[in-house]
């Protein structure tokens, strides 16, 4: 049986006392009689209200690709909808840093076929658009990148992050009164005519991000 350092103290002195009294008397030894008892202690936390954050979320983990005409004998056409993409800021006014912006990037990883099959993340595109813009006007989509069986300059796939959307200004979207903002995007995979057949799966990962313009500058 194990007791406090306070009640050991209190028994010891009671001991000692009971010692001098009765100067020959024995140490009693004390049985436990029956079985322990047990008895739960619950609490319930709440979580702390922090001072509100930038966040992203997505509705949705997959979006799948069906085929289309392309227009060209040599190449294969395969189209799609990203899930909406929406940034919350439930930040205080005060807390929203001046001359900040904040954007939302995707990049592709290949294609993971059959038999060791890739597609590129080159062949991979899309164009943005917005959902949810608010009322600001400091809300814009990013622009179209094309795949690499494409031409112009933008013909670069999602290889690279490649901007969604983004806030001109963090503060003054919040000023707006706005707390939320969608965006979503055309998704296009072009492929040579004599693609491997199978099925093909590729992550695109979706990242939020909020800079200083000073930061940004050269």
């Amino acid at each position: 049986m194990k007791f406090s350092h306070g009640a050991a103290a209190r028994i010891a002195a009671a001991t000692l006392g009971g010692l001098v009294l009765v100067g020959t008397a024995g140490a009693a030894v004390a049985a436990e009689v029956g079985d322990d008892q047990n008895v739960d202690v619950n609490v319930q936390i709440a979580p702390v209200e922090g001072p509100g954050s930038l966040s992203l979320t997505v509705a949705g983990t997959s979006s799948t690709l069906t085929e289309s005409a392309s227009g060209n004998p040599e190449v294969r056409q395969f189209d799609g909808t990203l899930p909406t993409v929406t940034v919350t800021d439930t930040r205080e006014l005060a807390d929203v840093p001046d001359e900040h912006f904040w954007y939302v990037l995707g990049q592709a990883s290949a294609f993971a076929g059959p038999n060791g099959a890739s597609i590129p993340a080159a062949n991979l595109g899309w164009t943005p658009s917005l959902v949810n813009e608010g009322d600001t006007g400091l809300v814009a989509p990013g622009d179209t990148v094309g795949t690499a069986e494409d031409s112009g300059t933008n013909a670069v796939g999602l290889v690279d992050k490649e901007l969604l959307y983004t806030a001109l200004d963090s503060a003054a979207v919040r000023e707006g009164g706005e707390s939320s903002w969608t965006a979503n995007a055309a998704l296009v995979l072009k492929t040579d005519a004599g693609v491997t057949p199978g099925a093909y799966t590729s992550k695109l990962t979706l990242s939020l991000f909020e800079d200083s313009y000073a930061e940004t500058q050269p």
